[in-house]
């Protein structure tokens, strides 16, 4: 049953591979658990639980999620679960839960003995780590990508329960993201791991040069480091998430908006392809706001969305309220109520000041300023400005 669940997840069947994980779960037992954890039982046991829970994260099926990694937890040593933990970060992530992402992501990041202050760094600690990061990055020699350290397993985890809250960090502008940016590319540099994974950290060092500094060039040469990394590794969940950061946020400065959406659509079908349904659902977000930006038909970018939208509803609701949030300035520029809110039997309250409440509650700053600029669009295409 295990090899024809991980056959059917190389295929992107996943909801034939959940069904195999499950029935060697049934047959083996918990019992399976109770060993050593050195024996045969004990690795196949936590090789089933991990595969229904990836399997169930794929089909959407969150509670399943929390299920299976619970037991695994339960059962096996902090660093055999750290899988399991990214799992479970990535099911709260499509669902929008961004405040238990980074406070649970914190807690792992701190018993993995990585530095994180407490309470959050204050403005002149984060200076002052900046500083530091600055001038361990001005001896760096791109060449050392090439000669890069190969991490262990519980290394390269440690860098994706980073990625996790670096992404939750960024949807509630908090001040640990510059922090843990500088941290992972700290890490990278002095450990000369250079790791798909670390491309995150080059990647967010790049946009932090934009916001912080107003520095376009030095933020181009990062973000070629980071996709210089990249080219290194086959493709991943991590390949989505960087090509979404580089694009979207980077070198949308510096090409034409057709070539941004372009790279855009292509990120957003490599991770179809190789199973990253949540993950590729921010760059197809962006694609529908460069479409806009281009002077996309109305019509045309109305019915598009409307596709899309049914799409992030199924793998991402954090996307999905985005993207209601363009349809709402859609209709407003077309001047036709298309009941956007209706279509989905209330998943995102009734109008948008529902979705702005929401993102209140849930400190999620990204989505509400999301919905602060679609009503300054709004406003200055009507020539209230």
């Amino acid at each position: 049953n295990l090899i024809v669940g991980k056959e059917m997840t190389a295929r992107s069947n996943f909801g034939c591979a959940l069904h195999y994980y499950e029935q060697g779960i049934l047959f083996i037992g918990r019992g399976g658990w109770l060993d050593d954890g050195v024996t045969i039982h004990h690795q196949l046991c936590l090789d089933l639980y991990e595969g229904a829970a990836d399997a169930s994260l794929a089909v959407r099926n969150d509670s399943l999620v929390k299920y299976y990694t619970e037991v695994i937890f339960q059962n096996v040593p902090f660093e055999d679960s750290l899988p399991a933990w990214i799992t479970l970060m990535t099911s709260l992530e499509s669902s929008g839960q961004h405040k238990r992402i980074l406070d649970t992501g914190l807690t792992l990041i701190q018993r993995l003995n990585i530095d994180v202050p407490k309470p959050q760094p204050s403005p002149v600690e984060l200076m002052k780590t900046m500083s530091t990061t600055i001038q361990l990055m001005s001896n760096f020699d791109v060449d050392r990508i090439a000669t890069s350290h190969s991490a262990d397993r519980c290394k390269r985890n440690s860098f994706k329960i980073f990625i996790r809250t670096l992404v939750a960090a960024f949807s509630l502008s908090s001040p640990y993201l510059p922090h843990l940016t500088c941290e992972m590319v700290r890490y990278s540099l002095q450990n000369n791991f250079y790791g798909v994974e670390s491309s995150v950290a080059f990647a967010g060092f790049a946009f932090f040069n934009i916001v912080m500094k107003n520095d376009y060039a030095e933020a181009k040469y990062w973000a070629n480091i980071a996709l210089e990394i990249l080219n290194q590794w086959p493709p991943s969940s991590v390949t989505v998430r960087v090509n979404w950061m580089v694009y979207g946020l980077i070198i949308v400065w510096f090409v034409p908006l057709q070539e941004t959406k372009r790279r855009l659509l292509e990120t957003y079908q490599l991770g179809m392809k190789i199973g990253s349904f949540s993950t590729s659902m921010y760059p197809l977000c962006f694609c529908s706001r460069i479409a806009l930006l281009e002077g996309e038909n109305l019509s045309v970018l109305h019915q598009s969305n409307s596709r899309d939208l049914k799409t992030m509803t199924k793998y991402n609701l954090h996307c999905a309220k985005l993207s209601v949030l363009d349809m709402v300035m859609i209709d407003e520029l077309r001047g036709i109520d298309s009941n956007t809110f209706s279509m989905f039997n209330g998943s995102f309250g009734n109008d948008e000041k529902d979705i702005i409440i929401d993102a209140q509650l849930k400190g999620d700053n990204y989505l509400l300023g999301y919905a602060y600029q679609r009503r300054f669009f709004s406003s200055f295409w009507a020539g209230d400005y």
